[in-house]
């Protein structure tokens, strides 16, 4: 489902063309639109930027990249939040190199969002806070006893155990991606529109499309 109201609307354009969204040409409004299309994508499981994708660098120097649920949205802060396993190859690849980059796409909204972000696991308060808004459903990920990855002979070895994982807190972490860039793409048939904002250096600008 898109992440705006404009392309469920008749279309009452002679050309057949989708109204063009009030930021089109709006290099501030075009990044307050996509940090409220992300702050959506935590609250609506339907919205196309509820499941990005992360790409980090594996141990061995190598590009890899997964999609991940997203968990929290702070627009103030430049930060996002999902969860994963402490287990999970991500904490080692994070650990050594936590620079990444998050990837969201809408088709129907024709928006693509790519994200620089510093990946930090979340301890203390943050942690605690993150576990007990985790629904039972989704703890049971974390309460599988082999490490993520493992191989097995067939898929009915893989082995659930609440009470050895403590409901599967041991092995649950949230990772908070810092975005300290955001590129932004529109498609539009009356012309594209792609802009970069770099929130280290507080700069913002056009780019070719």
């Amino acid at each position: 489902m898109s992440d705006t109201e404009f392309d469920r609307k008749p279309n009452n354009d002679a050309r057949n063309i989708a109204p063009i969204l009030p930021c089109y040409d709006d290099l501030a409004a075009s990044c307050a639109y996509g940090w409220s299309m992300l702050e959506r994508g935590v609250k609506d499981r339907k919205s196309a930027f509820h499941t990005p994708s992360v790409a980090t660098i594996t141990t061995a120097g190598h590009p890899t990249i997964r999609t991940v649920v997203l968990r929290g949205c702070d627009t103030n802060a430049k930060t996002l939040r999902f969860h994963t396993d402490t287990r999970s190859g991500k904490i080692a690849e994070l650990t050594e190199n936590p620079n990444a980059a998050m990837h969201f796409y809408d088709a129907g909204a024709k928006i693509q969002l790519r994200l620089a972000v510093k990946l930090e696991t979340l301890s203390g308060d943050a942690y605690d806070t993150a576990w007990a808004a985790t629904r039972p459903m989704s703890r049971e990920c974390y309460q599988v006893t082999q490490s993520p990855g493992s191989s097995i002979d067939e898929p009915y070895q893989v082995a659930f155990d609440a009470d050895a994982t403590r409901d599967g807190e041991d092995h649950f972490v949230p990772v908070a991606a810092h975005v300290y860039q955001m590129e932004w793409l529109y498609l539009a048939a009356r012309g594209h529109r792609r802009a970069l904002f770099d929130f280290a250096a507080d700069t913002q600008n056009w780019l070719v499309p």
